[in-house]
């Protein structure tokens, strides 16, 4: 109960008179291990999400949710199919510390935020050139003008699909600004954190395990997408369709077992640090 009510230390002087009467006392081990979190996690639970308000403006940062501790195996084996060897070693991990991730990716609308806040100009902004899919080679290209307010097709972003063209600084910055803004600290993940948020304790070779994913998984590539064009796939899951050749809207698919949309899928993420 006292843990329960948020008093850490009412909770262990409480389980030290427990274990003085009964030394044997069962479940003890569990319960020191579930105090030990809760000073992790400061006043947060595993699992409970959570905005921090601007301090010096209306509005707040973007929902976080609280990332269980606990560890996993990095990496892939060397025999298994799609392997590549910068997943090697396979090695366990320890989350030991709590932290908070974004619930779902950054969109547009929180990023135009920022650059309004601060007058942020992009790196693809002051390059003149973004990335964008042409349909007719099938392939990623450069175009001018292309940078963070467009879609993958070089049109007008709508707010809330996840923010394209933004680089490694682009998006230190932002995180740097959502610190300024609540007094909180903000960062990018490490390479572990992230792969331990996605796999979300799950064992197998995918988040949602070893077979093709089923309706709803996320937006991956599925045999059954088509691109405006009528494009398919050179390699996806056979039977897979999500509706969405490009990006898809933030969170239209299920949460994983974290409770965090699309890290399997719709875009790529930056890490704080290196593979390794």
């Amino acid at each position: 109960s006292a843990l329960d009510s948020g008093n850490a230390d009412l909770a262990e002087r409480l389980a030290g008179e427990a274990q003085a009467i009964s030394p044997d006392l069962a479940a003890l081990d569990q319960f020191n291990e579930l105090l030990r979190n809760a000073r992790l996690y400061a006043n947060f639970k595993p699992g409970q999400v959570f905005s921090d308000r601007f301090l010096d403006t209306r509005g707040s940062a973007p929902a976080v949710v609280v990332i269980p501790t606990g560890s996993f195996v990095m990496g892939s084996a060397a025999d298994e199919e799609g392997h590549r060897d910068s997943e090697e070693p396979q090695r366990q991990v320890k989350i030991q510390i709590g932290f908070a991730m974004g619930q779902s990716e950054v969109t547009v609308e929180q990023f135009r935020e920022f650059v309004r806040s601060v007058g942020y100009r992009s790196e693809a902004e002051r390059a003149g050139t973004g990335s964008v899919y042409d349909e007719r080679s099938g392939r990623m290209i450069d175009k001018r003008g292309a940078g963070w307010r467009q879609n993958y097709e070089g049109e007008r972003a709508s707010d809330d699909l996840p923010v394209l063209n933004v680089s490694w600084n682009d998006a230190s910055a932002y995180v740097s600004w959502l610190s300024q803004r609540t007094g909180k600290r903000y960062r990018l993940p490490s390479e572990a954190e992230f792969e331990y948020a996605l796999r979300a304790a799950a064992p197998g070779r995918y988040p949602w395990g070893d077979r093709p994913p089923t309706s709803g998984t996320g937006n991956l590539t599925g045999g059954g997408d088509r691109s405006p064009g009528g494009r398919t796939w050179g390699n996806a899951f056979v039977g897979y369709s999500d509706g969405y050749w490009g990006p898809a809207p933030v969170a239209r698919f299920r949460a994983n077992a974290f409770d965090i949309h699309d890290m399997e899928g719709n875009v790529s993420e930056w890490v704080a640090d290196c593979w390794h």
